[in-house]
């Protein structure tokens, strides 16, 4: 095979290899991955080019301070913004809460990688809480039912189930509590 038709083959693979790599983690996740869930708050329920959808906000993207191990709250201290943290979970009334954030990897049981973005006054307006981005946020649905999405988690039940592996999350599917 010419030199030149060996490279115009490589640089078409190339592209083809990168895009197929993105894939793995999301695959991977899926088939091995542990199913959690977590109860959520809806942000927004449609948009008019992409169709419903819900902008979810998780409970466990709120964690209490007394939660953050001693090297999470000084590194914040000392101004450090997006701090790549691990939040292990454990099962409380039929959904996962978080236990601690950490700074190490977890070596058992289930966790999140997130991100703490910053701590403030909690919803509440006394309790301090840290706010853990998971990238978790957006979730497409069937037209017509973004709206019934968003008064269901409104009124405390709405759930979602996420696969879990290795911190890695990937939502898979919304539910109607009873």
């Amino acid at each position: 095979m010419p030199r030149r038709t060996k490279q115009l083959i490589l640089a078409c693979l190339v592209p083809v290899l990168i895009l197929l790599g993105m894939t793995v983690t999301p695959l991977y996740t899926l088939l091995a991955g542990a199913e959690i869930t977590l109860r959520t708050v809806p942000v927004d329920p449609t948009d008019l080019f992409r169709g419903d959808y819900v902008i979810l906000q998780y409970e466990a993207e709120e964690i209490p301070a007394q939660l953050l191990e001693n090297e999470v709250k000084t590194k914040l201290e000392q101004g450090e913004s997006n701090l790549e943290v691990y939040v292990p979970l454990k099962l409380d009334e039929g959904a996962h809460v978080p236990t601690k954030v950490s700074l190490e990897k977890p070596t058992s049981g289930v966790y999140l990688k997130g991100r703490v973005q910053y701590v403030t006054a909690g919803r509440d307006g006394i309790e301090e809480v840290a706010y853990v981005e998971y990238s978790l946020d957006k979730y497409f649905v069937e037209e017509n039912t973004g709206l019934e999405l968003e008064e269901a988690s409104a009124s405390g039940n709405l759930l979602a189930k996420v696969k879990v592996k290795n911190g890695y999350a990937y939502l898979v599917d919304l539910s109607i509590q009873d």
